[in-house]
């Protein structure tokens, strides 16, 4: 059997899928009775877009003296997490000022992405890590989906071999928010970025399709999935304000309406699939909900986080029998 986790994209809301991840791990390693047991040990495949690409590089990391390692616990990466918000999602008066607010240039300062992803990951390149994952980020110049991962670098060499660090901050630079990442490739070809969520917010049918051509012939009812969302958001937008909008006015909604819509069109898809295949239990769909924490993907304040680590707890809590029958299918055949 050959497991695949998939993690949406959601900016700070990553604190969600990160802090049910690192239950998950715990759990595995209780019940396993192996504490060394990390999240890449779980899963054949990661998948991520944005938040949940930014996720699955630290997921995968490996160690500075055995690559064949995972260098950070799920516990570690939740802390990074938590960590990384404040410091990218904040505007110091003088950014503030030169780009009018976001009016004239992105909203926020990508150097300090950058300079924490480097600093955490180091300089491993994505053939190197332990096992196969697929991160989205789309091309501005070629106007095309790019799929970072192990697969591709076994194809095409070091022209699609990208280190974890730039494709964390290519998979997270959300048009508005960050400009386009310029990341180079292991033989220099450079490629000019954007966020994955534009075209996959929900990265699962990449996923499984990545999945088909790594493990040619393999049926469907030989792979499951856990797919995690960043937190359903139930905003609605009544015909008696939107009637009065403008081009500004729909900045903010339209993002929102299309991450969730995208992604829950995506669900559907592989639950279908799934189904069809005649094995619905193969796949399950996590996504918490949000309760009193702050659905904008950039509130980083300290009292936001709290909330939404709060949220991951009262999902975990109301939600153990699932957590430990996705465990149980985990571990068989890893212990």
């Amino acid at each position: 059997m050959k497991h695949i986790l998939s993690i949406d994209g959601g900016g700070i809301r990553g604190i969600l899928p990160a802090a049910i991840l690192a239950h998950l791990e715990k759990l595995a390693q209780k019940e396993s009775g192996n504490p060394r047991l990390r999240i890449a040990h779980l899963f054949d495949l990661l998948a991520g877009t944005s938040a949940g690409g930014i996720l699955t590089a630290l997921y995968l990391a490996p160690c500075e003296d055995d690559k064949s390692q995972p260098r950070y616990t799920a516990q570690q990466v939740l802390d990074f997490y938590c960590q990384l918000g404040p410091m990218i999602f904040r505007k110091p008066l003088g950014y503030l000022l030169r780009s009018a607010g976001g009016l004239l240039r992105s909203r926020y300062n990508e150097q300090a992405l950058y300079e924490f992803s480097r600093k955490i990951i180091g300089d491993s390149y994505v053939s190197e890590v332990m096992k196969d994952c697929l991160v989205t980020a789309y091309d501005l110049s070629s106007r095309k989906a790019l799929l970072f991962g192990k697969h591709a670098t076994v194809k095409y060499g070091n022209m699609a071999d990208y280190k974890l660090c730039d494709i964390a901050c290519a998979t997270s630079a959300a048009p508005s928010y960050f400009i386009p990442a310029k990341i180079p490739a292991r033989d220099g070809g450079e490629r000019h970025l954007a966020d994955g969520g534009v075209y996959a917010n929900n990265p699962s049918m990449c996923a499984l399709v990545e999945a088909f051509k790594i493990w040619p012939g393999k049926p469907l009812e030989k792979m499951t999935m856990l797919s995690v969302g960043c937190g359903k958001v139930v905003r609605p937008y009544h015909h008696h304000k939107t009637r009065n909008f403008g081009y500004i006015h729909w900045l903010n909604p339209i993002l929102d309406i299309l991450m969730s819509s995208v992604a829950e069109t995506t669900d559907y898809q592989v639950m279908q699939m799934f189904q069809i295949s005649g094995v619905p239990g193969n796949y399950t769909r996590i996504e918490p909900p949000m309760l009193n924490a702050d659905s904008r993907i950039d509130n980083a304040n300290d009292k936001n986080i709290r909330r939404l680590r709060s949220a991951a707890q009262n999902y975990i809590d109301h939600n153990q029998l699932l957590l430990d029958k996705i465990c149980a299918r985990l571990l068989e055949g890893n212990v």
